[in-house]
Formats: structure tokens, sequence, C-alpha cells
């Protein structure tokens, strides 16, 4: 990675506030009231298709937004330094990509009760990055993007303990937890599996 690579400029602010920006703008409809229905991921569900593509900008409350702002604004600003040649295509298909295997995911919350979970929240998304920043670093083995999984493994590294349905309170998607780690550690093995394969034919 050469070093004017790792010069943080303020374009790679831009998405991480653009993203940050329509998630509370969204909330700030919700709370108008604008937003009556769930438009998150509903499981099996033709309804809750759309939610691949919108529930990460809902969320329940304010506590719910607030908890999900400044990782998901740190992971991304992450993303877009030291992997901009990839950042977009990680932040938009995996967000797709998770919320489709989400949808196809048994909905267990439905067999118990027969009402239909509706996952909603950026957590899944930052699931998703800190995975990809972790296992990325960790794969192709240089010393800063090492030096980044072990910050993202510091700063975040408590985040596994969602992806266990027994771990997290009623009412938290530990499914899109687990999926967007998933997803996130996929990504990471298969977008650098290049690089590391020509490191490996230069040595």
């Amino acid at each position: 990675m050469r070093r004017d690579e790792l010069k943080l400029k303020k374009e790679d602010f831009y998405p991480s506030l653009g993203l940050i920006g329509l998630m509370w703008l969204i909330f700030g409809l919700q709370y108008l009231g604008l937003f009556q229905n769930c438009y998150g991921v509903i499981p099996w569900r033709i309804e809750g298709i759309k939610g691949i593509f919108l529930s990460p900008l809902f969320h329940g409350n304010l506590d719910h937004i607030i908890s999900n702002t400044l990782p998901l604004f740190v992971l991304s600003v992450i993303l877009f330094l030291f992997y901009k040649r990839q950042a977009y295509t990680v932040l938009i298909f995996g967000w797709i990509l998770s919320g489709i295997i989400l949808w196809l995911f048994p909905d267990f919350g439905y067999l118990d009760t027969s009402i239909s979970s509706c996952h909603i929240g950026a957590s899944g998304l930052i699931y998703m990055l800190a995975f990809f920043l972790f296992f990325s670093g960790i794969f192709l083995r240089q010393i800063v993007l090492i030096l980044v999984s072990i910050i993202v493994a510091i700063l975040y590294g408590s985040l596994i303990y969602g992806v266990f349905p027994n771990l997290v309170a009623e009412g938290v998607s530990w499914q899109g937890h687990l999926i967007g780690a998933l997803v996130g550690l996929l990504f990471a093995y298969q977008f650098n599996r290049k690089k590391r394969t020509r490191r490996k034919n230069s040595w």
C-alpha cells in the first residue's frame, strides 16, 4: 500500500456523512409519523423485500440510532481510507447481500409467536464492515492493514457476542448480526484473494 493512498482526504468522509445524514433524516421523518408500516426485512414475505434495500436506514427509537451512528461512521471512514478501490462495492453489495440472506433466513420468532419479525437498523451493516476490515488485514498480511484489524478488534471486538441469540436482548436481530458478519468475512476473503495470490507469486 502506497503512502499517498493512506492520506486522509475530505472526500473520504463524504460517503459516511451522507449515509449517516440520510439515516437521521429517515429517523426524523419516522418521528413525524411519515412511516407507520414496517420498512425492514420481513423474512419470506413479499412486503418484506423492500427491507433488503431500506432496513439499515430505519431504527426503532433514539437509543437505537444513536448506538449505531458512531460505529457506522468510524468503520465506513476506515473502509474508504484503507480500501478505496473496494469501498463502494463492499458497502453496496454487502448491504444488499446481507438483506437478501436475511429475507431468506427462517423466521424463528414467527414459529413461536405467529408474528412476523421486522428487522430494521444499521447493526447488520456495522457487523459486515467490522468483519470485512478485520479479516481483510489478516488475509493480506500487510503491516498497516493488520494494525487496522487490531484497532477494529479493540474498538468493536465485543460485537462477536451479538451473533449469539442467547446473548442478546429480546427483540435484537441476532440474525442480522450473524449474516452481516458472515458476509463481511466472505467479502474479505473473496475480494482480497487475487491480491494475496499475487503477493505469493511475487515471492
